[in-house]
């Protein structure tokens, strides 16, 4: 039993060392939220097209795990504001392909060079063993994420 408890208090721990470690990050992403008008989830899918111009409705609901309609919702309002535009997909004329336009692209950019510039900077006090543990650390937990969610949709598939 005690293993347990402990294996739930490292879990806790984690829990809230990812919480305030995503927190330093805030300030720069409300910037970019509060300049752009755009909710968080706007933004990741976003930053999913920077990423990955051209992806379909269906691969954008995947990646943000969302459905489909929630999906087609934010785009509705991501073209609207300029950011984003669709095109008949060259492969299948009944799929949709969603593109960037400079607005979006502009928005995307300003947040990932400022985070990234931000981390960095957070990252240079760290010794090289401590990147290197976070590295692998952080590469088995979005590890874990991707074969959670590729079981869940598998699982609504099946349904």
């Amino acid at each position: 039993m005690s293993s347990k408890v402990s294996q739930s208090s490292r879990v806790e721990a984690a829990v809230d060392a990812l919480y305030s470690a995503s927190a330093l990050l805030d300030p720069i992403r409300l910037r970019v939220w509060d300049i752009e008008k755009l909710t968080v989830t706007q933004l990741r899918l976003l930053n999913h097209l920077f990423e990955q111009e051209g992806l379909s409705n269906a691969e954008l609901a995947d990646r943000l795990y969302v459905t489909r309609p929630s999906v087609s919702a934010l785009l509705e309002r991501l073209e609207r504001g300029g950011f984003i535009r669709r095109e008949v997909s060259p492969n299948d004329r009944r799929g949709i392909c969603i593109w960037l336009e400079p607005r979006g692209r502009q928005a995307v950019a300003s947040l990932v060079n400022e985070s990234r510039a931000y981390a960095a900077s957070l990252m240079e006090e760290m010794s090289e063993e401590d990147l290197d543990k976070f590295i692998l650390v952080l590469n088995r937990f979005a590890e874990s994420g991707r074969a959670r969610r590729s079981r869940d949709l598998q699982a609504e598939t099946d349904a």
